[in-house]
């Protein structure tokens, strides 16, 4: 799909928005949300057919205007926003949110050494071996492994290691779920 044909849809509301899916595609849509200044949304995962609805896990909590990443399942074919506080205190916000769906060329792919910072999606080819390391004040997170063509999403690390090697099992994506700088080597 070009960059035009993507899907995006935006609003100021919670809604729920239906996810198009390409003919043929097996595997979990990719999606990025990006929300405002001041306000904070959760997006969870939804299945709604004519007769039934089944909520799934939340795929994110968003906060301010950064650009995140997430895998929606294959089995759903939506999501559901929902602007929500971040304290009993404060207000909603009134910012606008974006949703759009990317392809796999839009996710990075680890030749040799990718570090960031935040939550990410990573693409992989194929199999391969890949050390990790959780740096910064926050030394803790967690890479999840799902198959390119649909299937469960797995955690490949271990609480509470800050480095180690992990085995990519094949094509797939991989979610770097860390709040703080990280860095990715394949072996």
């Amino acid at each position: 799909m070009p960059a035009e044909g993507r899907f995006r849809a935006s609003g100021w509301r919670g809604r729920e928005v239906e996810i198009p899916r390409l003919e043929g595609q097996r595997g979990p849509a990719l999606l990025e949300f990006k929300g405002g200044l001041t306000t904070s949304f959760k997006v969870s995962a939804l299945y709604r057919s004519a007769t039934r609805k089944i909520h799934g896990d939340a795929l994110l909590y968003s906060y301010g205007p950064r650009a995140r990443r997430v895998l929606l399942p294959a089995r759903y074919n939506r999501v559901a926003i929902r602007r929500v506080k971040p304290s009993h205190t404060s207000g909603t916000g009134f910012s606008r949110w974006h949703l759009r769906t990317l392809e796999v060329a839009d996710l990075p792919k680890l030749v040799d050494t990718l570090a960031g910072k935040h939550e990410t999606l990573v693409y992989f080819d194929g199999s391969a071996r890949v050390s990790f390391a959780w740096l910064g004040d926050t030394e803790y997170g967690e890479l999840h492994f799902t198959p390119e063509g649909g299937g469960e999403s797995r955690e490949l690390t271990r609480r509470g290691h800050i480095r180690g090697t992990v085995v990519i099992p094949g094509e797939g994506f991989l979610a770097v779920r860390h709040c703080d700088q990280w860095t990715l080597e394949r072996r």
